[in-house]
C-alpha cells in the first residue's frame, strides 16, 4: 500500500509538470496551472529534467497547495541544491520571504547559498533583509561583514563585524570567529596595530580559555607586522568606585579631558558622548557605522580614537572608540560614556564591591 501510494504521488507530481509543459492555448491564464503559478510565484524557471525531480516535484506540489508553507520553501531549495541549482534555491527563497511576510530562516539560508557561489554583492543584499527583518540580532550583520569582506570593502566589513560581536547576547558563549576575521580586515588594510584589539577583546572574554598559543603567536606577528609599541602601563592600581545598583563609575581622562565613565566589561569598545567626544578632540571617521546594543535599544555610532586615555596611572595610548550623539548615548546624569573592552582588555582588572583593581598584563612605561 505504502509503495502503490508513493508511486501515485510521483505520477501526479508528473501529470501535473507534465500538463505545465503543454502548449498553453491562446487566451488562456498560465496562473491556472499550479505548476507555472509556483514557479512563477517565486520568480524562476526550471529545465524539465528538474523540475521532475523527486526532491524539486513534491515541494512544488505543496507550494502549489499552501503558497506560504515554510517547511516546503527550505525543502525545494535543499532540492535545487542537490540538483546544482543553487541560484534558483537562493532566488527562490528570498521571493517567498517577500511574499509571506518575512522569514528569516529562508533568507540566512538564501544568503548563504550565494556566498556559497561568491556573489558578494547579492549576499549583502539578502542580508540586508536579515538585519530588516531582525536588526537586534548579530547573525544579518555577520553575514553582510562575510559578503563585504570577500568584496574588498574591508572597512564596512569591520564595521559589520564589531556590531555583530557587541549585538553576540551572552559572550561566555561567543567564537572567535568574528574577532579573528575583523583582525583579519583591519590587516588587509595595513592597519596591524589596530588587528591586535579584536584579538585582545577575544583574550579578554575568558582569559584562562583564550590566552592561549595561538592568540600570542597571532598578536605578536601583528605587533612585528605594524612596529607596535606596547600601547598601555598599570602600576598595581586600586581605584575607588561608586555604585548605583549593578553600574560601577570612576573619574577618567581621555586626551586631558576629564570625564565620568561607566565600567563595563561587557561592551567591546570605549563609548563616548559626542559632546565630551568633541571636547576631548576625538576624531571618527565619518563614513563609519557600528550598530550597539543599549538601553535605548539598538543605536548607531561611529567609530574613532584617543590618543591617551587614563585612570589614575593607568595609561593606554591608541584607543579605539566608538561615538555617539547625546541623544542615543544615554549612559545616565553626568555620565560621559563608557569604558569597555578596548581599554580594558589591555590589563588584568577585577572589581570588587569598592574598588576596581587593574595591574598590568606586562607592559612597559609608555
Amino acid at each position: 500500500m505504502m509503495a502503490r501510494g508513493a508511486i501515485s504521488c510521483i505520477v501526479a507530481s508528473l501529470a501535473m509538470i507534465g500538463a505545465a509543459l503543454q502548449p498553453t492555448p491562446a487566451g488562456a491564464q498560465t496562473s491556472s496551472d499550479p505548476l507555472m503559478r509556483v514557479l512563477s510565484d517565486l520568480g524562476i524557471e526550471l529545465p524539465v529534467v528538474v523540475a521532475t525531480k523527486r526532491a524539486v516535484a513534491a515541494p512544488i506540489e505543496a507550494l502549489s497547495r499552501e503558497r506560504c508553507d515554510r517547511e516546503a520553501a527550505l525543502a525545494l531549495a535543499d532540492g535545487l541544491k542537490q540538483a546544482g541549482y543553487r541560484r534558483e534555491g537562493a532566488e527562490a527563497l528570498v521571493r517567498f520571504s517577500d511574499n509571506c511576510g518575512g522569514f528569516v530562516d529562508a533568507l540566512r539560508r538564501a544568503a548563504n547559498l550565494l556566498l556559497d557561489l561568491s556573489d558578494w554583492t547579492a549576499a549583502a543584499v539578502v542580508a540586508n533583509k536579515v538585519i530588516a527583518e531582525q536588526p537586534h540580532s548579530d547573525n544579518g550583520y555577520y553575514l553582510r561583514a562575510l559578503a563585504n569582506d570577500k568584496a574588498g570593502k574591508f572597512n564596512e566589513a569591520i564595521d559589520d563585524y564589531l556590531t555583530a560581536i557587541a549585538l553576540f547576547g551572552n559572550k561566555d558563549r561567543i567564537s572567535s570567529t568574528a574577532y579573528f576575521a575583523a583582525s583579519r580586515a583591519y590587516e588587509k588594510l595595513g592597519q596591524y596595530c589596530d588587528a591586535i584589539v579584536p584579538i585582545e577583546a577575544w583574550v579578554a572574554v575568558n582569559p584562562l580559555r583564550n590566552d592561549d598559543s595561538r592568540t600570542q603567536a597571532v598578536i605578536g606577528s601583528l605587533r612585528s607586522k605594524g612596529q607596535c609599541a606596547e600601547r598601555a602601563f598599570a602600576p598595581d592600581e586600586t581605584i575607588p568606585i561608586t555604585r548605583s545598583g549593578q553600574v560601577v563609575t570612576v573619574a577618567a581622562t581621555v586626551n586631558g579631558m576629564k570625564g565620568v565613565f561607566i565600567i563595563d566589561t561587557g561592551a567591546t569598545f570605549v563609548s563616548l558622548r559626542q559632546s565630551f567626544a568633541d571636547r576631548a578632540r576625538i576624531v571618527v571617521d565619518p563614513t563609519s557605522k557600528v550598530r550597539l546594543h543599549t538601553a535605548n535599544g539598538i543605536v548607531e555610532a561611529r567609530r574613532g580614537r584617543a590618543a591617551l586615555i587614563e585612570l589614575k596611572r593607568v595609561q593606554a595610548t591608541e584607543v579605539p572608540v566608538v561615538v555617539q550623539t547625546d541623544a542615543a548615548g544615554s549612559y545616565g546624569a553626568r555620565v560621559d560614556g563608557l569604558l569597555g573592552m578596548s581599554f580594558l582588555s589591555r590589563f588584568d582588572v577585577t572589581i570588587d564591591r569598592r574598588s576596581v583593581r587593574i595591574r598590568s598584563r606586562g607592559g612597559t612605561k609608555l
